[in-house]
């Protein structure tokens, strides 16, 4: 299993550089191509090498013998390049001064057959060709003067591997699997923008957070020392030691119902089993233990992901800004993670014992400027009306109120959600849909809803008698999956779901990927707006100003001069209505947006 030793011809002129690209290029070929660079970002370093493969064509080219990338970027603008991690190669062209060379994702490709996933080019290469890829020249020296052999046969052997990764998954790609992978090579350039612009931080409205955080978190352990002793669980932050004082506490019929981790099959401590737990104790001690644990936790996660951290970023940036990574795609169903912070899941305002966690607050818009931002109301139950072709749910999306139905069914009498009861039943009932959505029976819903297994089991009839053919969709798509091990996702793309396929992912899976592929034709569209308004901007009218910060779930924001935030606002919603009726044409816009502009991402959402 060794890497390829085909043969490559070194390109060291300027002039032979355009001449073999023109041929390239006259003959229409794909090429896969990759970059060994002297720093990750192109503020900081240079590009050395790029290597260039196909089944005609094997270079390799020394930018430093050709006059230096910035220079010879332009010759490759008519190409298609196959590249693996296309954000990182196209910020490099993006810097050179040729924004519009089409780089092609090797990963995006795979990505349209097999789902979402974050992975390396060697973890695939071997993985789906056997090939295992030797590394050990990824962080050498590619500023020095005098490249090794070792270093080239490393460079060229990347472009290689892609090459061939390529051929593999694209030689049966279906039309909607490659009308899928260029969805998603479609986000690029506005995740480049997203992740070069970053988010204005007010550190000292974050700073009392923190320390709000950590007076809760002080307080929870107090709660939990009283309930168990440090001789019971010595490390109050250990999974594994809570979960060996559950086996031995609990009684037969609670650990043999109770979650367990994937790996070692221990018993699983997360805040969400907790929850669930805690339900099935109402009214004991023990539910008073598992949601002061859950709580721990919850406060735990936001001290150690959203607290300090996030401080020192902002305060480290010379311009007090945090800049998330962004990945296109990494979560099986496709729709993004992002890291450093994961403001993905930085929650909206929520008290932990009385504590304000009001996290959005501290992302704030520059001097002059707004915050603008979008979000898609109820956009999963949305397409899930439309992808079962349930009129009801549909109806009661745009006219009506699904979760004010279900609440009222919950309660047994009429509910205005004006008032404080509505509001609070209203919010539970949310539980009850979402559930559905995500493939919870009885026992389940009735765990996170705090109930009895029968009410529960109403609550199901009922959403089901409601929304018949909503609630049957996950049984036509557990039944393809199970015939094929795939399901087709409603931008032409699948999803591998293996041997066994789960009734709650088949339930799950297609209505998450749909709203991520309205959300990725709506932040394609944004980008070209924004992009289109920019070139035309005049001195009155500062459009090169406005810059997209960020996709929050099924939210984006941008950043906009405060005379042009409403008209911003605007274009966004006219891009995101496009987005969505570029999936499902024809479908009912009414109510389909919500948000605004402020000061703050609080203010928005």
């Amino acid at each position: 299993m060794a890497t390829s030793k085909r043969k490559y011809r070194a390109v060291s002129s300027y002039s032979a550089l355009s001449k073999l690209l023109k041929k390239f290029f006259y003959a229409g070929q794909h090429g896969a191509l990759d970059f060994e660079t002297t720093a990750l970002r192109p503020a900081e370093g240079r590009v050395r090498l790029v290597s260039i493969c196909s089944d005609k064509v094997s270079w390799l080219v020394d930018f430093d013998k050709c006059g230096g990338f910035r220079k010879c970027a332009k010759l490759f603008k008519h190409g298609r390049w196959v590249v693996f991690n296309s954000g990182f190669e196209m910020r490099w062209f993006i810097a050179a001064g040729a924004p519009k060379t089409r780089c092609i994702d090797l990963a995006n490709a795979r990505r349209a057959v097999m789902g979402g996933g974050n992975y390396s080019l060697k973890q695939i290469a071997l993985w789906d060709l056997g090939i295992e890829m030797n590394k050990e020249e990824q962080a050498s020296n590619w500023g020095a003067k005098k490249l090794t052999r070792s270093q080239l046969d490393y460079a060229y052997d990347d472009a290689d591997t892609t090459w061939k990764l390529w051929l593999h998954w694209t030689k049966d790609h279906t039309p909607g699997q490659h009308d899928a992978m260029v969805m998603l090579d479609n986000l690029v350039p506005a995740i480049i923008e997203m992740e070069e612009q970053g988010i204005l931080i007010d550190v000292k409205h974050h700073q009392t957070l923190v320390d709000g955080w950590e007076e809760t978190q002080t307080k929870l352990i107090t709660i939990l020392r009283t309930l168990v002793s440090d001789g019971e669980v010595r490390n109050i932050n250990s999974d594994t030691q809570w979960g060996d004082y559950f086996a031995v506490i609990m009684p037969d019929n609670w650990l043999s119902a109770w979650p367990r981790t994937e790996k070692a099959g221990r018993l699983s401590c997360t805040s969400a089993h907790l929850r669930r737990l805690a339900g099935n104790a109402t009214g004991t001690p023990l539910e008073t233990l598992f949601d002061a644990l859950a709580d721990y936790k919850t406060v735990t996660k936001y001290i150690s992901s959203f607290g300090r951290t996030i401080i020192n970023t902002a305060q480290l940036a010379v311009d007090g800004r945090v800049r998330p990574r962004v990945n296109i795609a990494a979560a099986r169903t496709g729709r993004f993670s992002t890291s450093g912070p994961n403001v993905q899941q930085i929650p909206r305002n929520k008290d932990i014992l009385g504590e304000p966690t009001s996290v959005r607050k501290s992302f704030i818009a520059s001097r002059g400027c707004r915050l603008v931002s979008l979000d898609y109301s109820g956009i999963e139950l949305r397409v899930l009306a439309l992808l079962s072709g349930d009129k009801q749910l549909l109806e009661d999306m745009i006219n009506g109120d699904v979760h004010l139905e279900v609440a009222q069914e919950m309660v047994g009498r009429p509910l205005d959600k004006k008032t404080k009861e509505g509001k609070e039943a209203r919010q539970k009932a949310k539980g009850v849909s979402f559930g559905i959505i995500y493939g919870s029976g009885a026992r389940g819903l009735a765990s996170t809803m705090r109930t009895s297994v029968g009410r529960a089991e109403r609550y199901i009839d009922f959403w089901e008698g409601r929304y018949p053919d909503a609630f049957g969709y996950r049984h036509k798509v557990m039944a393809e999956a199970e015939r094929t091990r795939f399901i087709t996702t409603v931008d032409g793309g699948t999803i591998y779901m293996g041997k066994n396929p789960d009734l709650p992912k088949c339930a799950n899976y297609p209505v998450q990927r749909a709203a991520l592929s309205v959300m990725a034709r709506s932040i394609a569209r944004h980008k070209r707006t924004l992009d289109r308004l920019g070139e035309a901007s005049q001195p009155q009218a500062r459009w090169d100003r406005v810059f997209m910060l960020a996709t929050i779930h099924d939210a984006l924001i941008d950043e906009a001069p405060t005379k042009l935030a409403k008209n911003c606002l605007h274009m966004m919603e006219e891009d995101m209505t496009y987005g969505y009726l570029a999936v499902f044409p024809g479908a009912p816009t009414d109510r389909l947006v919500e948000g605004g502009v402020g000061q703050h991402w609080g203010a928005l959402s």
